[in-house]
């Protein structure tokens, strides 16, 4: 029965936006968001650099590019467990405004002059309305699945051809359907004040560059599956009961309110000094304690249905099983590096991660336990000898990176480490200050069946 932790799905949520960020470089626009009653505003220039114009009038220019935003794990950065920002295009799409404040009793805000009033008459199937706008349930549904298949396909690729596993995927929706409508919840309320803070012109400019980001997002998942034309994955999804439509609405809105949260926190980012830094070294001492360790990758050929190189349906071969597994380990065997030897994991690898980052990086924690041994005693810029898994279900290829006897990280090669655990405490704390604000003054309704669990 497919079993899947709420947090390893949200990592997958991560990646198209209602938890993180994208790399969205090519923006180079300048976005303005000014407060209404104030003359003064900023700006960012297609050069990244972030202008400030205050009450004083005095211009001031600070570089904007990898001031960063934490709580973001992406698919290019699988070492760190966040990764610096959401891209310097991000960077020029938003920038900095002052959280909201309430003075008030909670109320639906009316809409800014130029913007469309909120529509608050029933609608078929939604099941929550957040200052009058509907959620459906067929979007939290197709959000879900997409997260899902998302997930599936990062780590468990056989998965998705395993009917067994196709049927539990429903249940697994319908369990994390709470945690999605909360994050839809959340992103909504930030989504909004966006709206309001950010003038329609800006607002077009970034939903151009979000649009941009999930087609490219598309154009990946297109080539994973193997399909030629964006139909194909439609039809795909249909089969699925995921609408393309719903599903680029709310990424869209996702990208849109993730950056909007982090240029109210990215100036709290720049207070910390280097005094901060080396206090939170000497009180984390052992936190910057490193045994010895290895890094290594990791191909593994499936002898089971399901595996890439069979086609759907295809009843396993023990021959043909081992005749894949020798003609990708000659593969493996010619890479001169991580990077072509990554190459390879992402278009021949059955197992559990394409990018063909190995697991664990002790002798205890190394999965499969079963080539533990071997992975630890291979000499660093080596590949391993092709391993038949002990219970027959494929085979294991690997190739050692790198190892490193124990040490104690020194102060200055631990200070980008410490500042980005700095930023994340600081990003947990202002996100939940900032959305506890905007609930405060939020209409949140249920107006169907569906009730959050308390």
């Amino acid at each position: 029965m497919l079993r899947i932790n709420v947090f390893a799905l949200a990592a997958s949520l991560a990646v198209w936006g209602c938890l993180s960020g994208a790399d969205l470089t090519g923006f180079q626009h300048v976005v303005r968001i000014c407060e209404p009653d104030k003359p003064a505003c900023a700006s960012v220039s297609s050069n990244g650099q972030l202008e400030n114009t205050f009450a004083l009038g005095a211009a001031q220019q600070i570089n904007a590019v990898g001031s960063g935003s934490v709580s973001v794990r992406s698919r290019d950065d699988r070492h760190d467990q966040y990764a610096d920002g959401f891209g310097s295009g991000w960077n020029n799409a938003l920038v900095q405004a002052p959280p909201p404040v309430p003075k008030t009793t909670p109320t639906i805000d009316a809409p800014q002059e130029g913007k469309s009033r909120l529509a608050t008459q029933p609608l078929s199937g939604v099941m929550v309305r957040v200052n009058g706008v509907p959620i459906l349930e067929q979007e939290v549904r197709s959000l879900a699945r997409w997260m899902m298949e998302d997930y599936l396909q990062r780590v468990r690729p056989a998965s998705l051809n395993d009917e067994n596993e196709r049927r539990a995927i429903e249940a697994e929706v319908s369990r994390y359907l709470p945690e999605v409508v909360r994050q839809l919840i959340d992103r909504e309320l930030l989504y909004q004040e966006a709206e309001k803070r950010v003038p329609p012109r800006g607002m077009e400019l970034v939903r151009k560059a979000a649009q941009q980001e999930i087609d490219k997002q598309l154009r990946w998942r297109r080539q994973q599956l193997g399909f030629r034309s964006e139909d194909e994955l439609r039809e795909y999804l249909e089969r699925q009961n995921i609408s393309l439509e719903m599903l680029r609405r709310q990424v869209e809105r996702s990208l849109i309110a993730d950056e909007y949260l982090r240029t109210l926190v990215r100036p709290k980012f720049e207070q910390i000094d280097r005094a901060q830094l080396w206090d939170y070294y000497q009180r984390n001492l052992k936190k910057f304690e490193r045994p010895e360790r290895v890094e290594w990758q990791y191909i593994f050929i499936s002898a089971r249905e399901g595996a890439r190189y069979l086609q759907p349906g295809e009843a396993p071969n023990p021959a043909k099983a081992r005749a894949q597994a020798e003609m990708v380990y000659a593969l493996a065997q010619k890479a001169k590096t991580a990077e072509e030897f990554a190459r390879i994991a992402e278009q021949y690898s059955d197992g559990p991660s394409r990018t063909g980052d190995g697991e664990g990086h002790d002798l205890a924690s190394i999965r499969p336990a079963e080539i533990a041994e071997l992975v630890w005693k291979t000499p660093p810029g080596q590949v391993g000898p092709l391993v038949p898994a002990q219970d027959g279900r494929g085979y294991h290829i690997f190739r050692v990176n790198k190892h490193e006897p124990a040490r104690i990280v020194p102060f200055e090669e631990a200070c980008l480490e410490i500042r980005r655990e700095l930023q994340n405490q600081i990003f947990q704390a202002e996100r939940e200050r900032i959305l506890r604000e905007l609930r405060a003054k939020a209409h949140i309704e249920y107006p169907g069946s569906y009730k959050p669990s308390r």
